[in-house]
Order: structure tokens, then C-alpha cells, then sequence
């Protein structure tokens, strides 16, 4: 009876020795499991902080190429209403041209009539 206990006391500790042994293996495979999804958690954190970097970089480009794009407008307008300012001489001598034609087309035709 004293060598069956033994044997049982034996494959008992054999039993539990594999238990501890399964047991360390389970953690050491929850350990890698928990350190590669820290590493991806930072990875990601890094690419959202990139793609925030980059979407606030373009958001301040096109911020800036609006400004650029109004302030040339404003130059466009300011250079056309000039323009308009010049072309008032230019036009009252057109006006005047055209006059001066209709006069000359007014007397040919009085002369040829003659």
C-alpha cells in the first residue's frame, strides 16, 4: 500500500510538474501576444500621429494657397479697374473715330449722288 501511495504521490507530482510546465508556456506565449500588440498599439500611434501631421500640413497649404490665390485676385481687379480708368480716353477717341467715319461714308455718298 505504501509503494502504491508512492506511485500515486509520484504520478501526482509528475501531473502537476506538466501543469507548471503547460502553465509557463501559456505565459510565455500571452507575454509574446501582449509585447507584439503593445508594439502594433505604438505603431499605429505613430501612423495617426503622422497622418494628423500630414492632414494639418495640407489643410495649412491649401490655407495658404487660398490666401495666394485671393490676394492675386484682388491684384487682377485692381489691375482691371485701372485698365477701365486708362481705356476711358481710348474710348471717347473711338467714339470719335467712328463719328469721323460716318461723316466721311455721309459725304462719298453725297458726292456720288451728285
Amino acid at each position: 500500500m505504501a509503494e502504491k501511495s508512492m506511485e500515486e504521490y509520484m504520478e501526482r507530482i509528475r501531473v502537476l510538474d506538466e501543469l507548471e510546465q503547460q502553465a509557463m508556456g501559456l505565459s510565455r506565449m500571452l507575454t509574446t501576444y501582449t509585447d507584439r500588440l503593445q508594439e502594433r498599439l505604438e505603431q499605429r500611434v505613430e501612423i495617426e500621429a503622422g497622418s494628423e501631421a500630414v492632414g494639418l500640413a495640407s489643410i495649412k497649404n491649401l490655407e495658404a494657397a487660398v490666401m495666394k490665390s485671393v490676394e492675386q485676385r484682388k491684384v487682377l481687379v485692381e489691375k482691371c479697374q485701372q485698365l477701365d480708368r486708362d481705356m476711358g480716353g481710348v474710348q471717347a477717341v473711338s467714339d470719335q473715330v467712328q463719328e469721323i467715319k460716318h461723316l466721311l461714308d455721309v459725304m462719298e455718298y453725297a458726292k456720288r449722288k451728285s
